[in-house]
């Protein structure tokens, strides 16, 4: 992948956090572990999603239940975009349920995600990082498995260094437990889900014992674990993803009935000593306000591209860097090439500066708009970058605008008629643009 060093200054290193628990020393589990708990860790993170809605709610009429309005402020996205990625680490660190004060360092990372949310269009994507990625690390300043990043510097390592890998900008971080997914299923009294056959299955070396009866019924947080890891289907990765899209589904309407508020404190007060965490309460009301929007069935899911194989003697998952960077844009930033082949883009320069057509050309043609003309406009007097589609248009115009602010050129949408013949959307290039050294 594409590499760019980025420091951060937001966040203390040094702040206190949350309590949670490690399981004594012992060997790490084969490699084959992390997908296995790929599911739980997804459903984890979409727990804490929807907590987080819950915790918003409450707090948003406690808020005016005193006479104050909640902030409306936006803190966790860029001004330059509308996405919102928040880097989910999963670890596996307790023994008997029984939470430590502090624990930044010195556990590798199970499973790593980025949820990543549209505020505009509440779209979700949810990228899963293997935890034997082969990675530069810049502590280390050395590849490593990704998995080792937390081990060596904790939460803020492992943004620092997906950051550069996957050449992203991570907003937040939240660091779980699967300890806390089970107390909080059995705090919501269980989720409801219908089994499928089959769900038999043992693998002693990560001492994961699953035998689940078939049929319609309420899953306590132990088999809920059980149910969303299990991963023998006949039908492969599609069970697998029907079966999760299922849980999560049951899972929200669980979290989101009207019932399910007077069960936010104790929810809150169990999951905080499993969570580590670098967002505010700001950053969960409006988490909260955005999560209302997004539909999970429409969620998009994705594991970084790639194959198991050997450098030397130490066993990694290689990245396809090409096909790594398409689902990057996919998930990630938003950009669909597929769905922008069918749009059809005429690019003018409006600015007189030389070259500056065929570069924006260049940008949409690579993330998959059929650029149709390229020339001069009537004038070269436009001050500003503007986007111009017909009303029926309007859509295809939302995704141009959005690829664009992407790539950092600053533009504007407006309704317009007046475009060329044989596309459907004109980009006018003003003189408020600037081409890249």
């Amino acid at each position: 992948m594409r590499s760019r060093k980025r420091r951060r200054n937001e966040h203390n290193a040094d702040m206190d956090e949350t309590r949670i628990y490690k399981r004594p020393e012992a060997p790490s589990s084969p490699a084959t572990r992390s997908w296995g708990k790929f599911l739980g860790m997804v459903a984890l993170g979409v727990v804490l999603f929807l907590v987080g809605m819950g915790v918003g709610m409450y707090t948003y009429l406690k808020g005016y239940s005193r006479g104050y309005p909640p902030t409306s402020e936006l803190p966790l996205v860029n001004a330059s975009t509308s996405r919102m990625n928040i880097l989910v680490i999963g670890i596996d660190g307790g023994v008997n349920g029984q939470p430590l004060k502090s624990l930044k360092t010195g556990t590798r990372s199970d499973v790593m995600l980025i949820v990543s949310v549209d505020t505009e269009t509440k779209d979700v994507g949810v990228l899963s990082i293997p935890r034997d990625t082969r990675v530069f690390i810049p502590k280390v300043n050395g590849l490593e498995k990704a998995g080792h990043a937390h081990a060596y510097g904790g939460p803020e390592l492992v943004v620092e260094t997906l950051e550069d890998f996957l050449d992203i900008e991570i907003h937040r971080y939240v660091r779980i437990d699967f300890e806390g997914f089970k107390r909080v299923i059995d705090i919501l009294g269980g989720v409801e889900i219908d089994v499928p056959p089959g769900m038999d299955y043992e693998d002693p070396e990560q001492d994961l014992y699953i035998h689940l009866k078939p049929g319609l019924q309420t899953l306590n947080g132990e088999d809920a674990l059980k149910f969303v890891r299990f991963r023998e289907y006949v039908d492969a990765d599609i069970g697998r993803i029907r079966a999760q899209q299922a849980f999560l589904q049951a899972l929200a309407d669980k979290v989101l009935r009207i019932s399910t508020v007077t069960k936010l404190p104790s929810m809150i007060s169990e999951m905080l000593p499993y969570v580590v965490t670098d967002m505010s309460n700001e950053d969960i009301m409006y988490l909260a306000s955005v999560g209302l929007g997004v539909k999970l069935d429409e969620v998009k899911w994705a594991i970084l591209p790639g194959e198991a194989g050997y450098i030397g003697d130490v066993s990694y998952y290689l990245v396809d860097t090409e096909k790594a960077a398409q689902v990057v844009d996919e998930i990630v930033r938003g950009i669909d090439r597929e769905k922008n082949s069918e749009v059809r883009v005429a690019v003018q320069n409006g600015c007189g500066i030389p070259g500056a057509a065929d570069y924006v050309a260049s940008i949409l043609r690579s993330y998959g708009f059929n650029v149709v003309s390229v020339g001069n406009a009537d004038n070269f007097d436009y001050d500003e970058t503007k986007v111009l589609a017909p009303k029926a248009n309007q859509d295809v115009q939302t995704e141009l605008l959005k690829s664009m602010r992407v790539a950092g050129i600053e533009s504007k949408g407006y309704t317009s008629d007046q475009i060329p013949d044989e596309s459907d959307v004109l980009v006018i290039i003003g003189k408020d643009f600037r081409m890249p050294r």
